[in-house]
């Protein structure tokens, strides 16, 4: 079965992307089998030579996200399905009670330091299961972390890197210097990602610019000094520590 014959956006005509990242739009859909809502993300793989490593990246995807579900139970998406199809990666994953983090700053503007303080402790506590099993997530985004309607947060995105030759598949923005050089990548890289989706929230915009292509914005990450925070330069240091205070 054709990965869009069973799985189909819930808007269409046109569709309405609920996350989109370079390489990577995401929609909540319906599987048309089980009547059930789901969330189908789309991501542009890199070609391979000879079509070399077909369907080990949507094998690695489901057995890296099982492995992350028992983990963090409620705080990862399971992935239901996950097909390659004309250098095209599918994913199915269940529906998310959520927004993406960069469909808020979108709609809401800049978070307050407490509340980005408050999803990154999340986050980490995500990640440090993850690396404790040698899981590196590699993908990190605001695109890949959803905020809970009742709080919370959920991650996506496991079990892409290493996939392909590529350094970085998605939002090259996020990536780590190691990353940017092509190099081999640790937990390191998914902390990296984690500062500068944080500064994301708080200053609107991620510290490297993406420009365009993935080998440019990789090749920026690499050589050039990050954008200076605009809100640290005006607040004061002093907010790091009375956000130290405020959180449990």
């Amino acid at each position: 079965m054709s990965p869009r014959t069973r799985w189909w956006p819930a808007d269409t005509g046109p569709w309405r992307s609920r996350s989109r990242e370079t390489n990577r739009v995401s929609w909540y859909g319906e599987d048309t089998i089980a009547e059930r809502p789901i969330l189908l993300t789309q991501v542009t793989l890199p070609a391979a030579p000879d079509g070399e490593g077909a369907g080990r990246t949507a094998a690695g995807v489901l057995r890296t996200t099982e492995t992350m579900v028992l983990l963090a139970p409620t705080r990862v998406a399971p992935v239901v399905d996950a097909v390659e199809d004309g250098g095209t990666l599918w994913t199915v994953t269940d529906w998310i009670d959520g927004t993406p983090l960069g469909q808020l700053l979108a709609q809401q503007g800049t978070f307050h330091y407490v509340r980005a303080a408050r999803i990154g402790l999340e986050l980490l506590d995500i990640l440090e299961a993850a690396h404790s099993e040698g899981i590196t997530h590699g993908e990190l985004s605001p695109g890949q972390v959803f905020v809970r309607d009742q709080g919370g947060v959920v991650l996506t995105g496991f079990g892409l890197a290493g996939a392909t030759l590529a350094p970085r598949i998605t939002a090259p923005s996020y990536a780590s210097p190691e990353q940017a050089r092509d190099e081999r990548i640790g937990p390191a890289a998914d902390l990296w990602a984690l500062g500068a989706i944080l500064y994301t929230l708080v200053e609107g915009h991620p510290p490297f610019r993406d420009r365009g292509r993935p080998e440019a914005t990789l090749k920026g990450v690499d050589r050039l000094p990050h954008a200076r925070p605009v809100a640290g330069r005006t607040a004061g240091a002093d907010r790091a520590g009375a956000a130290a205070q405020e959180l449990p």
